[in-house]
C-alpha cells in the first residue's frame, strides 16, 4: 500500500504546550522506517503550517483560539485532500482539533470518487462536546456534531 505522512504540527486546540512536538517526535520514533519494513512505500508530505488568521466569532464566550483552529482546519483540509489522492493518508499531530481538517478533506476526496469514508481513529479518551456545549472553551476536536473537547 502506498501510504503518504503530513505532520499537523498544531497545539492551540488544546491549552497545553508540547502537542506540537507529536510529528517530530513520530518521525524521530521511525514511523517511516516501520511502515517500509511492513512493505509500504512512503511518501512524507511534510509540515503543514497554519493558514492566515481572520477574525471570527461564536455565541459561546468560552471558546479558546477560535480564529486560531479556523486557519489550522482550513490548512489541515487542504493537506488531507492532497494526501489522500491515491494513498493511504497518515496524519501526525498535534492535538486532537486535527480531526475537523483532516476528516473534512478526505470526506471530500471519497465525495469525489463516490466511495464510502473509513476512518480508525485512536485516541486517548472519548469527550464529545460542541462549539455550543464545550464549557472548558478548548477546541481540540470540537466540531459541529462532536469529536472531544470537554
Amino acid at each position: 500500500m502506498h501510504c503518504t505522512i503530513v505532520g499537523a504540527p498544531i497545539q492551540v486546540g488544546s491549552g497545553r504546550m508540547g502537542c506540537e512536538m507529536g510529528p517530530s517526535a513520530l518521525r524521530t520514533a521511525g514511523l517511516a522506517a516501520a511502515l517500509t519494513e511492513l512493505g509500504h512505500t512512503l511518501a512524507d508530505l511534510g509540515t503543514v503550517a497554519s493558514a492566515d488568521l481572520r477574525p471570527i466569532s461564536h455565541g459561546n464566550a468560552a471558546l479558546k483560539a477560535l480564529p486560531e483552529i479556523v486557519a489550522w482546519t482550513a490548512a489541515i483540509t487542504e493537506a488531507a485532500y492532497a494526501a489522500s489522492a491515491g494513498a493511504m493518508p497518515i496524519f501526525l499531530g498535534g492535538d486532537h482539533s486535527i480531526s475537523a481538517g483532516t476528516l473534512a478533506g478526505i470526506a471530500r476526496r471519497a465525495a469525489e470518487a463516490g466511495r464510502p469514508l473509513f476512518v480508525l481513529w485512536l485516541d486517548a479518551h472519548p469527550d464529545f462536546h460542541t462549539l455550543d456545549t464545550t464549557t472548558s472553551g478548548n477546541l481540540h476536536g470540537v466540531g459541529g456534531g462532536g469529536g472531544g473537547g470537554g
